[in-house]
């Protein structure tokens, strides 16, 4: 195996002006990166849709992913015309990440979907964009956009249990996966990828499987693990708590954890939001745990590299990167940005096998 048969992607969401995200976006690609991905939160972010026209004419060879739109803020024949209009600027190279919604939806007093609701929305946005019929809230209707060609839009179903992850298997092209990364969790994944691939009589070719993780470079292993969990807790909570293998003695603690995940500030306006996790998770007793499942993505680009390849060993090749800030980083958030590319794409690469 090489470098070649790997898939390392990142996301950044467009939280500044979109001039300083397209250089974030050419700097991905000159770097060698598979896909980039467009954050949706629309209360707090530049428009997705938007702001992935601007990507998709400023880039002209990696992939684009939605990271993650929801089937709450937007109905399906208007996420069907903004795909099909994508796929005219950058054919082929278009996807849709989709997810239950995170702060699209709790930043605006709404809760996320259901995973039947999940299942209606990624089956009526593929059938239109097929140029089949639909049927979304009781209504049968199907595209009807002038010189149109019909293709297959690619869905990725941002998966954190396994009642999403089944779902995603049987009607989805693959899934955003951030359900723990110990070798247990790995075989738990792909058990649950397996019977709804089994259910839908789709084989397993048919389906990619991407694990969802922070990479994060420091000086040293050490240094990069003393400031960040490596994946982020809030998953563990969001929707149920259960087939997530957490033992129940911890479930409240993680709760505990996560009590203000939905605080717009302590969120994301706090400074060095990763190391404030990380000291509670050690208060609360459940660091040990987290670590344990955790992917440990942590310090130089040989250390990273090093333990991608013990991963690769275990068939988990295909990556997407959340960006995590150095703290004590001595230029800008462009600067770091630019550094966290260039290593992933120009030092982690070559070493991969």
């Amino acid at each position: 195996m090489s470098s070649s048969d790997w898939g390392l992607s990142l996301i950044f969401a467009q939280g500044q002006p979109l001039a300083n995200a397209v250089k974030l976006w050419r700097a991905c690609e000159d770097a060698g990166l598979a896909m980039v991905g467009v954050a949706d939160s629309p209360n707090l972010l530049r428009e997705l849709y938007v702001s992935t026209t601007v990507c998709a004419l400023n880039i002209h060879t990696a992939r684009i992913i939605t990271y993650v739109t929801n089937p709450v803020t937007r109905h399906p024949s208007v996420a069907a015309a903004a795909f099909m209009s994508l796929n005219e600027v950058a054919p082929g190279r278009i996807a849709m990440g989709i997810g239950s919604g995170d702060s699209a939806l709790w930043s605006i007093g709404k809760k996320g979907a259901r995973v039947q609701l999940m299942r209606e929305y990624v089956t009526a946005v593929k059938a239109l964009l097929r140029g089949e019929h639909a049927t979304w809230d009781g209504y049968r209707f199907k595209g009807e956009w002038s010189a149109f060609e019909p293709f297959d839009l690619p869905v990725y179903v941002a998966c954190s249990g396994p009642k999403i992850l089944r779902m995603a298997a049987e009607v989805a092209d693959g899934a955003i996966v951030t359900m723990g990364f110990a070798p247990e969790d790995v075989a738990y994944v792909r058990s649950i990828a397996a019977e709804g691939l089994a259910a839908s009589g789709r084989a397993e070719r048919h389906f990619e499987i991407w694990w969802n993780a922070h990479v994060v470079f420091d000086e040293s292993y050490e240094q990069a693990a003393a400031r960040s969990l490596g994946w982020s807790p809030y998953w563990l909570t969001m929707g149920s708590l259960d087939g997530k293998g957490i033992p129940d003695e911890l479930k409240e603690r993680f709760k505990q954890l996560n009590a203000d995940a939905h605080d717009l500030n302590a969120v994301y306006r706090a400074k060095d939001r990763n190391r404030v996790v990380l000291e509670r998770a050690k208060a609360l007793g459940v660091y040990d745990w987290m670590m344990h499942h955790s992917p440990r993505l942590f310090g130089t680009p040989a250390d990273v590299a090093k333990r991608l390849n013990e991963m690769g060993a275990l068939d988990m090749k295909r990556w997407i990167f959340f960006a995590t800030s150095r703290g004590a980083w001595a230029g800008s958030p462009e600067e770091e940005r630019l550094d966290l590319i260039h290593k992933l794409g120009r030092e982690v690469t070559p070493l991969l096998r």
